[in-house]
């Protein structure tokens, strides 16, 4: 045993944490959708605040356990394509969790407010813009297509950042389709 092994176990079990906290957090977000109370709508916002808080731990602990392994190999190692994707990935994901937490943190005091006039009351429909829609979806894309880089690890730059744009281009599409269909479903009802 020694340590770059056990850096790369961290680097793992992070990246098995992330994948639980995005799980937890969809199913949050579907769950809050379909909430008939204001009380329901809370809660579940609360379950998805509160499992976000994992994501920038987990970024953190990306960077940090994949810097230690890279300062035991090749000094060029950090021009190599795939560690340039992996860093513009934590930093796009890392964006995309702020600006999506204070939407979150927006939606909270406007839930707070309704709650005021009773919890027992029937939940509105909240329907999200479209791009906080997306965004889970990009995201997806983006730490899928970042897996991908450093199992394959292009040395091109422009070939890693160009699986990255395929990671993004495929999560914007899947994550479009989505509230299309939940505005058809809800206009349905």
């Amino acid at each position: 045993m020694d340590r770059y092994h056990i850096a790369l176990f961290i680097h793992l079990v992070t990246l098995v944490v992330a994948s639980a906290a995005t799980a937890v957090t969809k199913i949050a977000v579907g769950r809050r959708a379909r909430a008939r109370t204001i009380a329901d709508v809370i809660d579940w916002h609360d379950v998805l605040m509160s499992a976000s808080k994992l994501f920038p731990i987990c970024l953190a602990l990306f960077v940090i356990t994949g810097s230690y392994m890279l300062s035991l190999t090749d000094s060029h190692a950090w021009s190599s394509g795939f560690i340039v994707a992996g860093l513009v990935g934590a930093t796009l994901l890392l964006a995309s969790g702020v600006f999506l937490g204070i939407k979150g943190r927006a939606l909270k005091h406007v839930l707070d407010e309704m709650a005021k006039g009773g919890m027992d009351k029937p939940a509105p429909k909240l329907v999200p813009p479209p791009l906080i829609a997306a965004l889970p979806a990009i995201n997806t894309g983006i730490a899928l297509a970042v897996v991908f880089d450093m199992v394959t690890k292009p040395a091109s730059v422009p070939v890693a950042l160009a699986i990255v744009a395929v990671g993004i281009a495929l999560g914007a599409a899947s994550g479009m389709r989505r509230p299309a269909a939940a505005a058809e479903r809800a206009t349905a009802a």
